[in-house]
């Protein structure tokens, strides 16, 4: 659901904000107000491309910005956010859409910069926009066998074990098509995976081997120092022959203490820290003789290391950033080269995983068709009963399903609905017969017929309504009504019926601030959602009567909601 829309200097709107709830909200105003400007603005977070025609004079960029709350249960939008590693902290999804007059723009999902093509992917999956000329929904028939397939829990059931199948069926296919490139090119990739094995066979890689050359090649680079350092410490421990070593000097210490403790008991104690630090400096004695002992450090050996880790450095350019990833690329590499060393036998094993795969699918696929026919049969009644209230009576609409001949993603030939508007007139491809005004109801007969499943989807109608009046127009409205029980749509409307039926009304509006055109939007309460149906009605002269008309056709079609068969 759109919680609120943030627009600034976009077209003829300067800065709006716009706080939205569920149920159905209308927009209303003259034409030219900038109903299709907001409806431009909301496009953008849907993904429509900009350009700097909407920016507007006088301002480098336009800023447009939607708050949508997502639902605990909406698993769609969820996974695909964690997809992108974005989180939805409390439901709220923001997105924000800067465009700049020079053509640069950038696209914002919760803070987190993302590109154009994933916006259109989440408006999608959040926003259902239609027109009285936007035939996206029922002209396009890759969504006519997902409107069908989705219509009933058996479609669905099957549609999803049919789809499992073919993306199994799918990957062997790859695969073979993989084994039958020709005989050269296989040669070619053989040896390229020969030389790459043999180069890492011959390395004899250890695990951790170029942490511990780097540690080495470190103290080998500083022996000297080492060994300065080394020949001090040790000379001050053991003394020499003019000097007397701490080791030595410790142990007097010592001695002299426990002489006197006999006769005085407070050297006892010191005589024991004495004797510990004694100790303590043996031991360290005895790890720096064993570390100077260990010490072989000399040039040729510096070399030979230096050269080791130069070597296991030119193999992570190739194969990983560590042993462990050089090793891993070793065993893909052999488990490639076993693959097509041994393409005959894949291929022969392939070809049956596939024959058997083809054989599940085929029955698969004549469960769906059956599943679709009765379907298409359910569907064809609602939407038929759907159209007559819409004022289609005699209009006649149904699925077409060719049973495939041969595996299809969809898993039918063709699944296209048909549609004819007048009694003896022939069904045809809805494409070809269905009118502008046409379009509009039969996509809100589609979206009547769907709503029980409930709306994920913020509802947009851009003046769905044109061409139609009277009780038409009333039943256009209560079925617009009923869309907004299950959740959230929006109407750009000039018929009075759609705006009767509006739980929030917007009323747009153009105001000339310092010379500029400004287009604003006021939130209409009860008594000026009123006035403004009864100015709908009769114009600019609003009088008692045409005021009472309106809360009549308010109550009326509010009233109708319920009462839709």
């Amino acid at each position: 659901m759109l919680q609120s829309l943030h627009i600034k200097n976009f077209a003829l709107i300067e800065e709006l904000h716009l706080d939205f709830s569920a149920g159905v909200t209308v927009f209303t105003g003259e034409t030219g107000a900038g109903k299709s400007i907001l409806l431009d603005a909301i496009g953008m977070l849907a993904g429509k491309r900009a350009s700097a025609s909407f920016v507007r004079n006088g301002a480098e960029a336009f800023l447009v910005e939607g708050a949508f709350f997502l639902p605990d249960d909406d698993e769609r939008i969820r996974s695909f956010l964690g997809e992108l590693h974005i989180e939805a902290e409390e439901g709220e999804l923001v997105i924000s859409r800067c465009f700049y007059r020079s053509g640069r723009g950038s696209v914002l999902v919760n803070g987190t910069i993302v590109p154009l093509a994933v916006v259109r992917r989440l408006g999608l999956l959040l926003l259902d926009i239609h027109g009285q000329y936007d035939s996206r929904l029922i002209f396009d028939k890759t969504r006519h066998v997902r409107l069908l397939d989705g219509f009933t829990a058996e479609t669905r059931r099957i549609r999803k074990e049919y789809d499992g199948l073919y993306k199994e069926w799918r990957a062997l296919c790859d695969e073979a098509a993989v084994l039958e490139r020709d005989e050269g090119e296989k040669a070619r990739l053989l040896g390229i995976l020969d030389f790459q094995i043999s180069e890492i066979e011959e390395a004899r890689l250890k695990d951790g081997e170029d942490e511990e050359l780097e540690e080495k090649i470190h103290r080998a680079s500083h022996a000297e120092h080492i060994t300065k350092g080394l020949r001090e410490a040790l000379f001050a421990l053991e003394g020499g022959e003019r000097q007397q070593g701490m080791l030595d000097a410790v142990s007097l210490v010592q001695r002299n203490l426990e002489k006197n403790a006999a006769y005085d008991e407070v050297f006892s104690p010191l005589a024991a820290k004495a004797e510990s630090i004694s100790y303590e400096l043996e031991s360290i004695h005895d790890e720096l003789v064993t570390y100077a002992d260990s010490m072989d450090f000399d040039e040729a050996a510096l070399d030979k290391m230096q050269s080791r880790l130069a070597a296991i450095e030119k193999l992570k350019r190739k194969y990983g950033f560590t042993v462990a990833d050089i090793r891993a690329f070793e065993a893909k590499a052999r488990e490639d080269r076993e693959r097509l060393s041994d393409s005959e036998n894949r291929m022969a094993d392939l070809q049956k995983q596939i024959s058997l795969k083809e054989a599940q699918l085929s029955r698969a696929g004549d469960k769906l068709f059956q599943a679709r026919l009765e379907g298409a049969d359910l569907f064809k009644e609602k939407t038929e009963a759907v159209l007559q209230h819409l004022g289609l009576e005699k209009s006649r609409i149904s699925f077409r399903i060719e049973p495939m001949d041969k595996i299809t993603a969809a898993g039918a030939s063709s699944v296209d609905l048909y549609f004819s508007a007048n009694s003896g007139e022939a069904e045809k491809p809805l494409a070809e017969v269905a009118s502008g005004g046409e379009v509009s109801r039969i996509a809100l007969a589609l979206k009547s017929v769907f709503h029980e499943k409930g709306q994920e989807k913020t509802v947009i109608f851009d003046e769905i309504d044109v061409g139609i009046s009277g009780q038409t127009g009333l039943q256009v409205a209560s079925h617009i009504g009923r869309l907004g029980v299950a959740g959230q749509v929006f109407c750009i409307t000039h018929l009075p019926q759609t705006a009767a039926i509006g739980d929030n009304h917007f009323f747009l509006y153009k105001e000339e601030t310092n010379g500029r055109t400004v287009t604003k939007a006021r939130v209409l309460h009860k008594a000026d959602h009123v006035a403004e149906i009864a100015r709908m009605f009769s114009g600019n002269d609003v009088t008692d009567t045409s005021l009472q008309a309106a809360e009549e056709l308010i109550y009326k079609v509010k009233d109708n909601v319920n009462f839709i068969d």
